[in-house]
């Protein structure tokens, strides 16, 4: 999940939560002490009647066409030898982070400008996903909802329900990660989706259909991580959060007998804990939307408690190298290393495993851990270039490893550093996500070097930070920004997503939402935007300021591209930097070169699918358009090493017509 964890307490496990201890009497004597109390609890209560009087829903700024970019790719990219057959071109977030190395880096652009378009499934908690499909479909898979479901598809363009998966009908469905997408090579064109219960890994075209259904040999219902590929075995690798792994044949389903379990021990439970009359008040409003438990228990306590409580062997996702197989797994360390024997770990570990066959039979090797005190607080992300491996751990540090797992630098944010730490191809640029705010880091190789933090201007209020992981384009940052009071609890009211500058750091657009999300900022193949509703903060919002916060909602936001004109400009002027920076060392450098055509043109594909749509919304007259039409087809076929420097002209051409 890509929480920015929020600083809320959570209660014991304890069936006699919220109710008097054993062993007092009613009524109570109330002497001068319960007098005082009563008159301070009183006094309390009108201070806070006054605060609401005068305190107001937060407003939206104002946000214009932002101009074009000044960031632009500086030298030769990160890029890794990829086969495209299976794995997709990330054109559009295919699994939690985008990718199977979980750069939340995408080749395309965001739209510049959107707005809200629909919100599907509102009575689904979605704590992970959506991915897309190369239409714009999502998928996702909601947490304990009320109908049997652990899989639901949504139509891309009206968000309504297309098909579903059902679930394992024992109503203790727990939700998986959000779904892998991976090309069918057998059907040029055609996608596969893969999704993971606790008791089967399933195989589904994009229609519905099931291609196979294979038991995982979990027995306790638990939350799943995404299922990622090992394209060096042609296997699928599936996770849950006590620590087990297991994998699949892509292509049949056929188990590969490697069910292991990390060593790690559980975590301790949180000593942050809240009063029990707070979380059951949360309750209550989560009940209103999503219900209760199958065992009675509330829907917001248990997830509070899931967040911070213990009883975890794996709260993140995990990566696999696609150039080397390496499976990353950040985890728990085993009990001993804390120095403490109590069946609990403080310690966090992050463990490269690699799944390897000899004469038909597959064996799952941890190879190397690193283990870390602090505990580990991010997924762990693998550059393009297999040299970094990057996690954070939970006393604000990120800290940068070689694939072998010996530590290169680490670097203190101030701040909890949550999710996965976005790693761009270009620059040695990192951007991570804080609690309260969004950093661009530089890896300098021995150390790394805070560029800047975010300016996250886009409300009324001065209360406003950061709320899910960013998630890196050609043309920026997609990041959301919530609004509310109590800065340092992020009683959130409100939440909306924005596109950064990955140059300055200032909001480049910001349009507001209806539900925050604990997932991903996903951006889809036409620049639109989509988040998972799963809604933590503004429960507490909600129930201490219920007038100035909307109902609890789950389900998918969708924010469609508007001004697509913008959006034609951008791509373009992307496409053509990038070609423009290619040319003193394109010839020599064969890996980067193809990753870098490829993303060009990619962002040709997309400029020239939003050109038609901005000649239809009369963004642009059909004049104009046909003469950019032209200029981008040129483009396109002039994507060759040949003739480059065409194409830089025809892009060029186009960027010019936007000043």
């Amino acid at each position: 999940m890509g929480i920015s964890r929020p600083k809320i307490k959570c209660p014991e496990k304890d069936a006699s939560v919220g109710l008097e201890p054993q062993g007092s009497t009613f009524p109570r004597k109330i002497g001068v002490a319960g007098i005082v109390a009563v008159v301070v609890a009183f006094l309390f209560f009108l201070a806070y009647l006054v605060f609401m009087a005068t305190i107001s829903k937060p407003m939206a700024k104002k946000f214009f066409p932002p101009v074009k970019t000044s960031w632009k790719p500086s030298g030769i990219r990160m890029a890794g030898n990829l086969d495209h057959s299976v794995i997709p071109k990330p054109k559009a977030h295919k699994t939690m982070h985008g990718d199977i190395n979980n750069t939340d880096n995408l080749w395309i652009a965001a739209a510049p400008m959107f707005e809200l378009d629909w919100v599907a499934e509102e009575n689904m908690y979605a704590g992970d996903g959506p991915t897309l499909d190369r239409h714009g479909n999502a998928y996702f898979s909601p947490i304990h909802p009320k109908e049997d479901i652990s899989l639901i598809s949504l139509d891309g363009k009206t968000g309504k329900r297309r098909w579903i998966i059902p679930g394992e009908g024992d109503q203790l469905n727990y939700g998986s990660g959000a779904t892998l997408i991976l090309n069918s090579p057998d059907s040029p064109g055609e996608e596969i989706i893969y999704h993971v219960t606790y008791a089967h890994a399933i195989a589904i075209t994009t229609a519905g259909d099931i291609l196979w259904k294979t038991a995982t040999g979990l027995i306790e219902p638990m939350h799943m991580w995404s299922m990622s590929y090992h394209p060096q075995t042609d296997s699928v690798i599936g996770l849950s959060d006590d620590g087990h792994v297991f994998a699949m044949d892509r292509k049949t389903g056929v188990s590969r007998k490697v069910l292991i379990e990390l060593p790690g021990a559980p975590t301790a439970p949180s000593d942050e804990r809240a009063p029990a009359f707070i979380m059951n008040m949360g309750d209550k409003e989560t009940e209103k939307v999503f219900g209760k438990l199958a065992d009675g228990r509330g829907f917001f306590s248990t997830l509070v408690d899931a967040i911070f409580g213990g009883g975890f062997k794996v709260a993140n996702n995990f990566g696999i190298d696609p150039n080397t197989g390496k499976i990353y797994i950040a985890a728990t360390a085993p009990d001993s290393e804390d120095g403490k024997e109590d069946d609990k770990s403080e310690y966090g570990a992050l463990y490269a495993l690699n799944l390897v066959e000899a004469n038909g039979t597959y064996s799952l090797i941890i190879e190397n851990h690193y283990y870390f005190a602090g505990g580990s607080a991010s997924t762990p992300t693998i550059s393009p270039d297999s040299s970094r491996v990057m996690v954070a751990d939970n006393d604000y540090n990120i800290i940068a490893l070689d694939a072998e797992l010996n530590e290169l630098w680490r670097l203190n944010m101030g701040e909890q550093i949550a999710s996965s730490i976005a790693v761009s191809a270009d620059n040695r640029e990192l951007y991570a996500s804080g609690r309260k705010n969004i950093f661009k880091i530089i890896d300098r190789g021995t150390y790394g070097e805070l560029v800047w933090t975010a300016n996250l201007d886009a409300w009324s209020t001065d209360v406003e930070f950061n709320a899910l992981n960013p998630t890196v384009t050609a043309n920026g940052v997609v990041v959301s920004i919530g609004a509310g009071y109590l800065q340092e609890h992020q009683l959130m009211l409100s939440v909306g997503m924005a596109l950064l500058d990955r140059e300055t750091g200032y909001v480049r657009y910001f349009a507001e939402g209806r539900e925050e999300s604990i997932a991903i900022s996903v951006v889809g193949p036409k620049g639109e935007i989509l988040t998972a509703n799963s809604p933590v903060r503004r429960v507490m919002g909600r129930v201490f300021f219920p007038k100035l916060t909307p109902p609890l909602i789950g389900g998918i936001s969708r924010y469609k591209p508007i001004r697509q004109d913008l959006l034609v400009r951008d791509a373009s002027c992307a496409a053509k930097d990038r070609l423009v920076n290619m040319q003193p060392w394109y010839l020599d450098h064969p890996t980067a070169t193809s990753d870098d055509f490829g993303q060009v043109a990619a962002l040709i594909e997309q400029a020239q699918n939003a050109l038609e749509t901005a000649m239809i919304d009369v963004d642009l007259n059909k004049a104009d358009g046909k003469t950019l039409g032209i200029a981008l087809n040129s483009a396109s076929q002039s994507l060759t090493h040949k003739n480059i420097q065409d194409s830089i002209q025809r892009l060029d051409s186009i960027c010019a017509y936007f000043e």
